[in-house]
């Protein structure tokens, strides 16, 4: 299964914390990396996770923030590498290349090539996507081959796989542009703490929540 996280809160908290904002998305960054994923690779039924890291609309932010989210992606990515290549974890980037800077792409092809072989566990880092934008460069990329369109060919092109679980922290309620397709049928969680204030007790509820429901998809 396909865990999502619109990973949201970081400025909030880092704001109640009285600190650089920056420090609230290293803070958030911790959180997925720390208490978010052992307790996902622990549990055999999930196979994946989706982090909503930066939106095609978040270039929006002041020019600072930006550069800081840049240079963090570029310094964490590059720090995680040798963990993730030992425990067997996949990491592939979805979203634009057209718009990151150049070190942080190379970094991006890099880990992407060597963990390409992880049989474990896959995390899909969303970094200048967005769920409008990515089902339009599908489509493109489909009437470009000359393909005749379905919902299944839809689904099987798109760089995210369906999602069984869309978690948002933060307290706010909403997607967000935020996987919309792959979301269809997903169970919806809302969580008032902060990214950064996130613990695995928190996801651990969540997942027992999370198993009992009924998932009808319809029927």
């Amino acid at each position: 299964m396909n865990f999502g996280i619109i990973a949201d809160g970081n400025r909030r908290w880092a704001r109640e914390q009285g600190v650089a904002i920056k420090e609230g998305h290293l803070a958030g960054f911790t959180a997925i990396k720390d208490e978010l994923l052992p307790v996902l690779r622990d549990d055999k039924d999930f196979s994946a996770l989706t982090v909503y890291g930066f939106s095609t609309e978040n270039w929006k932010r002041s020019p600072l923030e930006v550069k800081n989210l840049m240079d963090l992606y570029l310094k964490l990515l590059t720090e995680w590498e040798s963990d993730l290549v030992a425990q067997k974890i996949k990491l592939v980037h979805v979203g634009r290349t057209d718009r990151l800077p150049q070190k942080l792409l190379a970094q991006l092809s890099c880990i992407t090539e060597e963990t390409a072989s992880g049989s474990v566990f896959t995390i899909y880092l969303c970094l200048d996507y967005g769920g409008r934008d990515e089902i339009v460069r599908t489509l493109n990329k489909i009437s470009d081959q000359g393909e005749k369109l379905s919902e299944k060919m839809l689904t099987k092109k798109l760089e995210v796989p369906e999602l069984d679980i869309v978690l948002r922290t933060g307290g706010e309620k909403r997607l967000s542009n935020f996987c919309i397709w792959q979301a269809a049928y997903a169970e919806f969680f809302f969580m008032d703490k902060q990214l950064p204030a996130m613990k695995q007790s928190d996801i651990e509820a969540l997942i027992t929540d999370f198993k009992y429901r009924q998932r009808r998809k319809g029927a």
